[in-house]
């Protein structure tokens, strides 16, 4: 009955917003989302002409599935046919993502409270009641449910349906391959964590500074440094705080790395680190042979793009992942110590498909993650198992990310069709473009970065205040079977 209301509920939102706004310019998309559409549009012919590039060919999977199905059914390839096309194929995979959902919560043995939270953490936020029908044409939202069936053919120990699986999605998103291969071929033996405290050492300070080095260097490569004003002090104040927030990060890290680096060493089979490579050679191989011209790919843009859209206010990425996906990132905040020991008991590979996520963590546009957010859902939900979750817990949480997700909002307000029409550009950091932008940290003007960091500061609050009051309420558990045990009353 638990299943089904939740089920029900989640697909009647989903409904509602497949029906209801889309981008109010170019039919349905704008950005990146062209391209997908054009995917959509002529795939067949081009695949056959002058094919796309290493890095698009592993995004095009499911608007290559959508123009073959339209072909196969001599459909009309009109934007309006494909929007509504391509809104079908993301509810059919929400569907699959469901079912995966909940065969790893059998798997997991989760009690009913965990499940919920788990749900609620992984289908009531921006990205799945929101995002993908307002702006479906894109590739992250496949990438989230396929990342879900990884996480639970992992769990599951079936090898073979996770290279399957691993190997289609491939072609929706570049790091899944890739993290497939560490979860199937890596090995499962657990990592060492100190038992207490972590000893005092220097090794944070060390990183720390190589972090400010790497940081600096290329803050001058990108011309950060040469902004003058309030650009360059937020930019300045924003490497003080990632660099606070890394050492904090690396103090409270309960993991032995030397010891199990290794440990990895020692375990590491060599007839399975001939097959990793061979797998990811033969996948980049056939990417090759099917692209056509890589020209237009330029390595060094893109490492630029990316350094200049990161660290523009303080801790920018954990304030926009906290709008895009809810309470999860104030919760790992307050429960890192706990994720990075579930992780760790999870096996090398785990934790290896793990640490490559972190590249993306600091980027503040959260679809980045899209495909590595079923994995941090798995260790808030191991971390959080031996707490007491109650009623008003879930009621909060599950509050808190239908208010964030946004499911509730219009969007396509007036002046929302000139601000997305990309004539105006300084209209994108205003509303009411904000309305849809401000999910996106990489988009948010400094107003709402201002008002999200409150919102953000208040939800870790909120997460610390229940783990302290978990405590209290073991200590006093404690107390009273000890004093019991005292009196002879057992």
């Amino acid at each position: 009955m638990l299943r089904f209301v939740l089920i029900a509920s989640l697909f009647a939102v989903i409904v509602f917003q497949m029906v209801g706004e889309k981008v109010p310019v170019n039919d349905g998309t704008m950005g990146d989302g062209l391209f997908y559409r054009s995917i959509a549009e002529d795939f067949l012919g081009k695949i056959e002409d002058e094919s796309y590039n290493v890095f698009q060919l592993q995004r095009v999977m499911p608007f290559a599935v959508l123009n073959v199905t339209f072909s196969l059914f001599e459909w009309v390839k009109s934007h309006e046919g494909l929007l509504r096309g391509i809104v079908i194929l993301n509810f059919l995979m929400a569907a699959l993502g469901v079912y995966w959902y909940f065969a790893l919560a059998r798997k997991l043995r989760l009690r009913d409270n965990l499940t919920v939270l788990g749900f609620l953490l992984l289908f009531v936020n921006f990205a799945v009641l929101k995002d993908m029908w307002y702006h479906p044409f894109h590739p992250g939202f496949t990438a989230m449910m396929l990342g879900i069936g990884q996480v639970n053919y992992f769990v599951r120990v079936e090898r073979q349906r996770l290279f399957l699986l691993s190997l289609v999605a491939g072609f929706v998103w570049p790091s899944m391959f890739l993290t497939g291969l560490f979860l199937m071929l890596m090995p499962s033996e657990k990592l060492l964590v100190y038992e207490s405290d972590r000893p005092k050492s220097f090794y944070p300070i060390i990183v720390c500074c190589i972090v400010l080095v790497v940081l600096v260097t290329t803050g001058i490569w990108t011309g950060r440094f040469g902004n003058g004003g309030g650009e360059l002090a937020l930019h300045i104040l924003s490497i003080v705080a990632l660099l606070i927030y890394f050492l904090a990060f690396l103090i409270k890290n309960p993991i032995q790395w030397k010891r199990s680096f290794d440990l990895f060493r020692s375990k590491l089979k060599a007839g399975k680190l001939q097959v990793f490579w061979l797998s990811l050679a033969a996948f980049f191989l056939i990417i090759f042979l099917l692209s056509g011209s890589n020209a237009n790919i330029f390595f060094f843009e893109v490492a630029e793009n990316y350094f200049t859209e990161i660290l523009r206010f303080p801790l920018d990425f954990l304030v926009g992942h906290t709008l895009y996906f809810g309470f999860l990132v104030p919760l790992a905040m307050v429960f890192f110590p706990r994720m990075m020991k579930e992780m760790a008991n999870l096996g090398m590979g785990f934790a290896m498909a793990c640490t490559f996520m972190f590249v993306f963590i600091l980027h503040p546009e959260p679809q980045f993650l899209l495909p590595f957010y079923p994995f941090l859902v798995l260790l808030i939900l191991k971390a959080v198992k031996r707490y007491r979750l109650l009623k008003k817990d879930i009621l909060v949480i599950g509050g808190v990310n239908l208010l964030l997700s946004a499911a509730w909002l219009p969007l396509n307000v007036l002046g929302m069709e000139e601000a997305l029409g990309g004539e105006n550009l300084s209209l994108l950091s205003q509303f009411p473009a904000q309305r849809y932008w401000m999910h996106f940290g990489h988009m948010m003007s400094w107003e709402v970065y201002v008002g999200a960091a409150v919102v953000f500061t208040l939800l870790v609050w909120l997460a610390w205040n229940g783990k302290i009051r978990y405590k209290r309420e073991a200590k006093l558990g404690e107390d009273a079977e000890a004093s019991r045990t005292e009196t002879g009353h057992v």
